[in-house]
């Protein structure tokens, strides 16, 4: 008998869409720990910042915040203004992937 390996946890599947594999990565961040995607200039040639909000558990917190940050010259200015926030990251997810963001 033959049976399939399955894959260790955090890996992606062979079949999961971009949206899916993002919404894994957002699920596996750590206090401190950020994802940043470039977003091409048709969006503003902005980086998208997504990060644990560190309040969550108090009422009314989000638990996961998304940023904009500029880009100068191809380097991030280190200016983060808050965008989005959501409890689910495939909310997150679906907005990087409709606007072609690319993991930094």
């Amino acid at each position: 008998m033959f049976w399939k390996k399955k894959p260790a946890a955090g890996e992606p599947k062979a079949g999961d869409s971009p949206k899916d594999i993002i919404t894994n990565q957002i699920e596996q961040l750590t206090p401190g720990q950020t994802l940043s995607y470039r977003l091409p200039e048709t969006y503003g040639d902005r980086l998208a910042v997504i990060e644990l909000n560190l309040q969550y558990l108090k009422k009314g917190q989000k638990k996961y915040i998304l940023s904009l940050e500029e880009l100068v010259d191809g380097k991030p200015t280190g200016k983060r203004r808050r965008f989005l926030d959501s409890n689910k990251p495939k909310e997150l997810a679906g907005w990087i992937v409709d606007r072609d963001g690319e993991l930094l």
